[in-house]
């Protein structure tokens, strides 16, 4: 049901208003997700959703796990998820939608290892366990912090799961998730502990798009308000994503978190 019917990664951003330290490269790197069987919704008691980790929207590569699941219902009220199986390389939810009006469906904010950066040409790099570090390279410990959100509309959209926050590092929608469609795109703030992040990098896969030729990869750079605007060029399910590292909160296992945001949604014809 259609609502409208019912170049090289940079600097994250301003580090001496936010104290963002660098810009992790999104390109290559495993990215959760959440993917329901539905977006919009006439008359659906209940929604099927699916997370993961990927690096080939929307195919699972290791199921998500979270302490953190989080549903807020269209009075921006949290609740939990009816249902929550974990597999190997996939997490399947159910969540009630029984009452008017928008969703969101969240992992919530999920804190997950200890690894170290190296830097590298002036940019700090994520490194996995089992690479070599070059000889004298400068290092830091990071932790990662992690959150997927997806928005799902019974009826007609309402706001105030849209306006609610959670976590650090935020898309803030402009544009309603349930009411994208081709010719007007999408338009999202991205914020860190509520303060604008400007430069920061996007990226945005769309679903099937590895299969095209070049495959589907856009870049976008959020404007000095933390604005982003969205255009697409055909209909479909779309992942945006982005990835920071920044201070960590006092008292926090590292002074550095790599904090990754993404967000699932369906444009329409």
């Amino acid at each position: 049901m259609s609502i409208r019917q019912a170049a090289k990664w940079g600097c994250a951003t301003a580090a001496l208003v936010l104290g963002v330290l660098a810009a992790d490269a999104p390109a290559g790197a495993d990215t959760s997700y959440l993917k329901p069987n539905f977006f919009t919704t006439a008359n659906a008691d209940i929604v099927t959703v699916q997370s993961s980790f990927t690096e080939d929207f929307p195919n699972p590569s290791v199921a998500l796990k979270s302490k953190a699941w989080t549903v807020l219902g269209p009075d921006g009220k949290p609740a939990k998820f009816d249902t929550q199986h974990e597999f190997t390389q996939v997490t399947i939810l159910e969540a009630a939608t029984k009452a008017q009006g928008t969703y969101r469906l969240s992992t919530g904010e999920r804190l997950g290892g200890i690894g170290p950066q190296v830097l590298i040409d002036g940019v700090w790099t994520p490194y996995a366990p089992d690479r070599e570090i070059p000889a004298g390279a400068q290092t830091r410990q990071s932790q990662t912090a992690t959150l997927a959100d997806v928005y799902i509309t019974r009826g007609a959209p309402t706001r105030q799961a849209v306006y609610a926050n959670i976590g650090s590092l935020q898309f803030k929608p402009v544009t309603h998730p349930n009411d994208v469609y081709l010719d007007t795109g999408f338009e999202f703030r991205i914020t860190l502990d509520g303060k604008p992040v400007a430069n920061q990098q996007v990226e945005i896969w769309r679903e099937g798009g590895a299969y095209e030729e070049p495959a589907y990869r856009k870049h976008l750079t959020s404007a000095a308000d933390g604005g982003v605007k969205v255009k697409f060029d055909k209909p479909g399910v779309y992942l945006i994503w982005t990835r920071l590292s920044a201070n960590a909160p006092a008292g926090a296992a590292t002074s550095i978190r790599s904090y990754t945001t993404s967000l699932t949604l369906e444009v329409q014809p």
